[in-house]
C-alpha cells in the first residue's frame, strides 16, 4: 500500500528557488527609457525625476505624470517588468529605500492615457509573466518569500497569505533550550542538547514577530522563539 508523504516534508528541503526577476534589460534601475507599456506598438518615453522639496518622485510615461511619496530618499531608478505576458502590457517598478527594512518596488501600469498605482512589493525576486510575483525580504537570518498575484480586474497586486514561511537554515546549539509542543502551548516536546544540530524549517507570524518550527537532531519537531535561536545557537546566517 502506498503512503502519502507528510505535509511538512517539503519544509525540510533547504534549496529555495531564487530565479532572477524578469526585467526589461540587464542594466539595472534607470532614470529614463523608451518602452511600449500598453501594447499598442508605440513606445512611450519614460522618465523618473526627484522633487527633493516635497520628498516625491515624479514618474512620466508619454503625456502622463504621477507623483509618489517616499521615505525621504531619492529612488534608485525604475525597471520595466512584464508581470502577465498574456495581456500585452508591461509594468513600471520604481525602486525606493536603501535597507532590507525599507526597500520597496512600487508598481505602476499605463493604459495609454494615465499611470495607475498597482501596489508595492519588497522585491521583484521572480516575475515570469504568469501574473505572479515572488518577493523575498531579509529577516535577519532568513528570507521571507511572499507570493503576490496581479488582479487585472481590480488593477492591483495582492498578497497571497501563508500560514507559515519557509526558512531552511541550520545551526548548532550553544546552550540547551526547549522546543514547545505548539505555538500556543509552551509544554516542551524536546530539550535541545548542547552541541546538537538543528534545522529551522519554517516561521509562523505571531504578533509583530515569528515563532520558528525547528527539527531536532533526534527528529522531533517543536517551536522556538527568535531570541532563543539567535542567543542560544551558532551558525545562523545573521546579517552583519
Amino acid at each position: 500500500m502506498k503512503t502519502k508523504a507528510p505535509v511538512l516534508a517539503s519544509l525540510m528541503t533547504f534549496s529555495l528557488l531564487a530565479a532572477p526577476a524578469v526585467h526589461a534589460g540587464d542594466e539595472g534601475p534607470v532614470k529614463s527609457a523608451s518602452v511600449d507599456l500598453n501594447g499598442d506598438g508605440k513606445p512611450e518615453a519614460l522618465s523618473l525625476e526627484w522633487d527633493e522639496g516635497k520628498d516625491q518622485f515624479v514618474l512620466k510615461a508619454g503625456n502622463a505624470t504621477l507623483r509618489g511619496k517616499t521615505d525621504g530618499n531619492e529612488p534608485a531608478g525604475f525597471t520595466v517588468v512584464d508581470i502577465d505576458s498574456g495581456d500585452k502590457r508591461k509594468e513600471v517598478a520604481v525602486h525606493t529605500g536603501e535597507t532590507d527594512q525599507d526597500k520597496q518596488e512600487h508598481l505602476f501600469a499605463f493604459d495609454g492615457k494615465g499611470l495607475k498605482a498597482l501596489g508595492s512589493v519588497p522585491a521583484l525576486t521572480e516575475a515570469r509573466g504568469n501574473g505572479i510575483i515572488l518577493s523575498d525580504s531579509w529577516q535577519g537570518f532568513w528570507n521571507r518569500r511572499v507570493k503576490y498575484v496581479l488582479d487585472a480586474r481590480a488593477g492591483k497586486v495582492t498578497e497571497v497569505p501563508q500560514e507559515m514561511y519557509a526558512v531552511g537554515v541550520e545551526a548548532t546549539v550553544k546552550v540547551s533550550f526547549p522546543l514547545a509542543r505548539s505555538r500556543t502551548e509552551k509544554t516542551p516536546v524536546a530539550t535541545l542538547a548542547q552541541g546538537s544540530r538543528i534545522q529551522v524549517l519554517a516561521a509562523a507570524p505571531v504578533g509583530r514577530g515569528y515563532l520558528f518550527l525547528v527539527k531536532s537532531s533526534t527528529g522531533l519537531l517543536g517551536w522556538a522563539d527568535e531570541k532563543s535561536l539567535v542567543e542560544k545557537t551558532e551558525g545562523l546566517p545573521l546579517a552583519g
